[in-house]
């Protein structure tokens, strides 16, 4: 699937410009096409892309334009979101180090709010590696500098995933609760514009991901499916919601539900989103369907999730 349109256009050089105030909106431009391509294909196929333009900006920001704040912040957000896409695409590694110079560049520009996303960003991968003290340790961090609004309000997110693996089960319900009841107040004046993202059915997403950690595997389908219903139809948040719920069911051997969600829901999206994430989470999912016994027109049907679109 030709999924690259950053590519096909040629390399994108976002500060052929000279003026700092220019170079840094064709910066956060290049960022924001980045960003709309994961959103509908996933990562994979934009990384070389983010990368490139990221390093490009530290760059420019470190030379051309002597340090300027208004360029380093615009590296940074660029740094932050190549260290997203990374994630998404499971190259850890290059995540880290990408999130580690957004977070500097933050510092040096002195843009806080840029610099709680890229912990929090840092945070959710301390997560997804199993590393839940370090992400605790950074969400009492947040926490603890007195960040408001929705900021708290995903560090309580981050940090309710953090005591789950930890095996804090009912402390990780409580902030999951008090997370949710934050979000349900609704936003707060000075939320900062990344916050769009942090919406209900994310939090169903994480507070699934909480019932998993308890091998809760019936409750986790039920917010997974909430999840789901909150961000139908297309693109990587779509694709990603399809594929835990897929996975839930097979661990909960709930085997008539799996086969419709996976005939209706799943089967029919292959090949829309190129994530390495929803990937691997397909391909546990056939694993473990192909355990169903006596089912065995579903693990026939699962088997499609094995072959490559």
């Amino acid at each position: 699937m030709p999924l690259d349109p950053v590519h096909s256009s040629g390399s994108v050089d976002p500060l052929g410009c000279g003026a700092a105030e220019e170079a840094a909106a064709a910066v956060r431009a290049t960022s924001a096409r980045v960003v709309a391509l994961d959103t509908r294909f996933g990562a994979r196929g934009v990384v070389g892309t983010a990368v490139g333009a990221a390093v490009r900006a530290h760059r420019a920001a470190a030379t051309r334009f002597d340090g300027d704040r208004d360029v380093l912040a615009a590296a940074s957000e660029a740094h932050q979101i190549a260290g997203w896409v990374a994630f998404d695409s499971e190259l850890q590694g290059l995540s880290r180090r990408m999130s580690a110079t957004a977070l500097s560049l933050a510092r040096a520009a002195g843009d806080r709010s840029m610099e709680y996303f890229v912990l929090s960003q840092l945070a959710l991968q301390d997560i997804h590696l199993c590393r839940p003290s370090e992400a605790a340790r950074i969400c009492d961090t947040a926490l603890s500098d007195g960040v408001r609004g929705s900021v708290a309000t995903l560090f309580t997110l981050r940090a309710a995933r953090a005591a789950a693996q930890t095996g804090e089960h009912r402390q990780a319900r409580r902030l999951i609760r008090h997370t949710r009841g934050r979000y349900l107040d609704g936003p707060r004046s000075g939320d900062p514009a990344w916050t769009w993202w942090l919406t209900e059915a994310e939090i169903s997403w994480h507070q699934a991901m909480i019932c998993t950690d308890a091998d809760a595997w019936g409750q986790a389908a039920e917010h997974f499916a909430e999840a789901c219903h909150g961000v139908p139809g297309h693109g990587r948040a779509a694709a990603i919601n399809r594929a835990s719920l897929l996975c839930a069911l097979a661990r909960a051997r709930s085997w008539d539900e799996a086969e419709a969600v996976l005939v209706r829901d799943v089967l029919p999206h292959r090949g829309e989103v190129v994530s390495v994430r929803t990937q691997r989470m397909l391909d546990h999912a056939a694993r473990l369907l192909d355990g169903a016994r006596g089912r065995p027109s579903l693990r026939e049907t699962a088997r499609q999730l094995r072959r490559r679109p």
